[in-house]
């Protein structure tokens, strides 16, 4: 197939999600329907819907994982605690951030919370993966219609790198979580498996990624396939924050995973295939598919992927872009924003709306619809109350890369290095070069939230610099943050089925 369109039309109509997710029980999955895939993984077309499959269950990990129809469990972990809001629709969130350890249990025990606790989502993006690493080998060579050894290498390397993905991202969460690579077909034999030390788990990301490089190539096969499939830039770019994720859980000690981060960086910037876009272009990012965009997440209505009147992107929008939608809940934290941008950053006008209304909630953050609607899709013309945001969902970009980059080569104490990282985010914006006078750790954290604001990324830089304890009036705190109560709790019912998993040890006592 040639278009994700298509094949993800398979995958809604449910011929991808039951008989092919399996794993072991403490996974909470169903076991797979062994003589289903006998009959399957049998020629080209059915690998790609495998591939495809993959792909469609981490969106639905990244878009669902709640009981308020909201759509955004990216965003409940990357940006509702970080800060970005004062006030959101998600207020329970707010107790996972908003003290320094003085926590009832009642906080964390209703229900409302519990999905957020549940990895069960990202263990069917690994099982997935598993189930493509374990069959797509299999399939001869004369059941390809394109080059059988092109072909299976860059679908074996989207399974790597999906796999990878889906680790990284529940680290970051939950840190130790059971590793799984290979496919069982057996689960409902399976014994239960414990946690893995984060530090082993990211080591085996980078494997999967160093193999995922290696399988993938550069280029696209068409237009419509930019940056939504993995190619070997997004195994780069993902291996750049592994590394740097590793720099942290190391306490910096490990002086290469800083210039490993930097020589991933250093291969996107080289292949020549990203570029930061105009300041105007702004929107045009956030639509999607650009050449600033690395790895993102197809969530466009054309492809029948949208969430109309929900997600994040909806529930931020408020008049004038939607008619008669106030949103009053959802209220930016003006306070950050006035403390970060300078009055010539043209961020200012690209990602904010209202910013001298005297009421708070009337604020908008307008960097995903466009600040003139440019990535609206009203279903009535006219009729500005029906309306989804036509953006994609952005997980890694050109610009986050190049200040990643300046992270490590300010942790090196390389501050020519990191500032000219740094500055060309800033000039692309309008802003004034940094000079470097102060803390160039900082200044980098900094332009960091100003240039990914509520993109789902803060609360990650946040505990990941070490910011989160000392950051927004010490709300989090240094005790907090040293016992990495920044850790999610795991879900209850992950222990239902398995007695080998622990809880992590800040909520010990706080989560039954």
């Amino acid at each position: 197939m040639n278009r994700l369109k298509n094949i993800f039309t398979v995958v809604a109509a449910g011929l991808l999600l039951s008989p092919f997710v399996a794993c072991k029980k403490l996974l909470d999955q169903e076991p797979i329907n062994s003589p289903y895939n006998n009959v399957f993984w049998k020629n080209q077309r059915d690998a790609e819907q495998g591939v495809a499959g993959g792909y469609a269950l981490l969106r639905r990990a990244l878009t669902t994982n709640n009981e308020y129809d909201m759509n955004l469990s990216h965003f409940a972990y990357g940006t509702l605690p970080a800060f970005e809001f004062d006030d959101y629709r998600q207020y329970d969130l707010g107790f996972l951030v908003k003290s320094n350890g003085e926590l009832s249990t009642a906080n964390f025990i209703g229900s409302y919370l519990d999905a957020y606790h549940d990895w069960s989502p990202y263990f069917k993006v690994v099982t997935q993966a598993n189930l493509i690493l374990h069959y797509l080998p299999g399939i001869p060579n004369e059941q390809f219609t394109e080059s059988p050894a092109r072909t299976r290498n860059r679908l074996l390397g989207e399974a790597y790198f999906l796999r990878a993905y889906s680790y990284f991202y529940m680290v970051r969460l939950w840190g130790d979580v059971p590793l799984v690579t290979k496919f069982d077909g057996d689960p409902a034999q399976a014994q239960n498996v414990p946690r893995t030390n984060e530090k082993v788990v990211l080591d085996n990301c980078v494997e999967d990624l160093k193999k995922a490089i290696s399988l993938l190539p550069w280029e696209y096969k068409n237009g419509m396939e930019r940056a939504v499939r993995a190619n070997r830039g997004a195994a780069f770019g993902l291996l750049a924050h592994v590394y740097m994720w590793k720099n942290f859980l190391n306490k910096g000690t490990v002086a290469t995973d800083r210039t490993n981060a930097i020589a991933a960086v250093d291969s996107l910037e080289k292949s020549g295939q990203y570029q930061l876009l105009p300041a105007a272009s702004y929107p045009k990012i956030f639509r999607g598919k650009t050449a600033e965009g690395i790895f993102e997440l197809n969530m466009q209505v054309a492809d029948g992927e949208q969430q109309v009147q929900k997600g994040f992107y909806y529930s931020i929008m408020k008049t004038p872009f939607i008619q008669n939608k106030t949103s009053k809940p959802d209220v930016l934290n003006k306070a950050l924003v006035d403390r970060l941008y300078e009055e010539d950053d043209l961020r200012l006008q690209y990602y904010f709306s209202g910013l001298k209304a005297a009421e708070p909630e009337k604020i908008v953050i307008c960097k995903f619809s466009g600040p003139n609607r440019e990535n609206i899709y009203y279903k009535n013309p006219g009729n500005f109350s029906d309306a989804a945001v036509d953006a994609n969902l952005i997980l890694m970009r050109y610009a986050d890369l190049l200040l990643l980059r300046a992270e490590a080569y300010a942790d090196q104490g390389n501050i020519g290095a990191a500032l000219k990282d740094v500055n060309a985010v800033r000039i692309r914006a309008g802003a004034s070069p940094s000079d470097g006078n102060g803390d160039i750790r900082y200044e980098v954290f900094a332009e960091r939230t100003r240039e990914l604001y509520a993109e789902g990324q803060r609360w990650y830089d946040l505990v990941r610099t070490g910011y989160l304890a000392t950051e927004e009036n010490n709300k989090f705190g240094q005790s907090r943050y040293n016992a990495e109560g920044w850790k999610w709790p795991v879900s209850r019912k992950l222990f239902l089925n398995n007695t080998v998993i622990t809880q992590n040890k800040f909520w010990l006592g706080k989560v039954k």
